[in-house]
């Protein structure tokens, strides 16, 4: 994922307004990610979601700039990561993930779905800005 990161940062910049639709995938991306990052909090051993948010937010700050997505708008996305987060690890705790981590495969599963979701996003973003 860090390849890809650092490849998509030397994209060339095309501005393309922001609308609707461009938002909207930005926030599935951000959502995916968010889920996915809550599953990897409670299952995998010493995951660094700080530094996984980080991450996501230097490149959602840099892929913003191509399309003119607004400092609001960044900031309901961070608002947006945050809340699906937490529930996401609330849900999993109370399934109990967080005490029997053997639980956690039986639940990779639907979150290697979303880590698809999210990288299909992506990669629907950067098309739109090499459009």
């Amino acid at each position: 994922m860090r390849v890809v990161l650092f490849s998509l940062m030397l994209l060339p910049i095309n501005h393309i307004h922001s609308d609707e639709l461009v938002f909207r995938l930005f926030s599935d991306f951000v959502k995916f990610s968010s889920s996915v990052d809550a599953y990897s909090k409670v299952c995998i051993r010493n995951f660094n979601g700080t530094q996984a948010q980080t991450e996501l937010f230097d490149l959602v700050d840099s892929l913003r700039k191509n399309v003119n997505l607004s400092e609001n708008e960044l900031n309901q996305l961070r608002d947006k990561y945050s809340r699906i987060g937490m529930s996401t690890q609330s849900q999993l705790r109370q399934l109990g993930l967080n005490r029997k981590k053997n639980l956690c495969k039986k639940y990779l599963k639907i979150f290697e779905r979303f880590d698809k979701k999210k990288n299909e996003k992506l990669l629907e973003i950067v098309d739109i800005i090499d459009g």
